[in-house]
């Protein structure tokens, strides 16, 4: 079953002015968030990381190295994530099989974006919508597509106007002229769209939040 949990990051303090926050966590991630110029992605990537650490040891794998593979992706032997941030809010999706989150704050819409990346028939549905409609049909649809590359590790390197997402009754991804073997399953987060993508059948039902003084 995969399981979603959520921190937000608010409250975390800026890593570069208290490094204490650091400690304990993969030297990697450490290196990365203190890379970051903001102190928001700073606190997003400390975040991604405590999330992460936190979710390993509910499975008793707080020790395990995080590895990288050759196309950049983390990953722990004997579990699969993904993690994924946007604002004041950090994700963590954790499964036995492939998966990928992506959350995204809904803002207005980049119908710039859509026209470039986005397959004829998803660009056809966002049509049907105006205004703050269309700016939540749009991150949906964006977040969807991001878990699903996540989710098979390509990454950039498959470009989004590639495969079509089907928003109907459920939602299917195409690819080739195929229904792909995987399952989307959307989150409700005010003011944020979020979505996992998986091979694996079952979800957790909700988000589990996790609070900063249980990390």
């Amino acid at each position: 079953m995969v399981r979603v949990y959520a921190l937000n990051i608010a409250p975390l303090p800026d890593p570069q002015e208290n490094p204490e926050i650091l400690e304990g966590l993969w030297p990697e991630r450490q290196e990365k968030a203190l890379r970051q110029r903001e102190s928001i992605k700073r606190k997003q990537s400390t975040g991604a990381s405590l999330l992460l650490r936190w979710a390993l040891k509910q499975r008793g794998l707080e020790s395990k190295a995080l590895r990288y593979g050759d196309n950049g992706k983390p990953s722990v032997e004997g579990i699969c994530f993904s993690l994924s941030h946007s604002g004041d809010m950090v994700i963590c999706a954790v499964g036995d099989k492939p998966v990928g989150c992506d959350i995204e704050r809904i803002a207005q819409a980049h119908e710039k974006l859509a026209e470039r990346f986005f397959a004829p028939a998803e660009l056809e549905y966002l049509r049907s919508f105006s205004d703050d409609a269309l700016n939540r049909e749009f991150f949906r649809l964006w977040t969807m597509k991001e878990s699903y590359i996540k989710m098979t590790g390509e990454g950039l390197k498959l470009p989004l106007s590639d495969f079509c997402v089907n928003i109907g009754r459920e939602i299917s991804v195409f690819r080739g002229g195929a229904v792909c073997p995987c399952r989307i399953k959307e989150y409700p987060l005010e003011a944020y769209a979020l979505s996992v993508c998986t091979e694996d059948r079952e979800f957790s039902e909700g988000i589990e939040f996790v609070w900063q003084d249980t990390l």
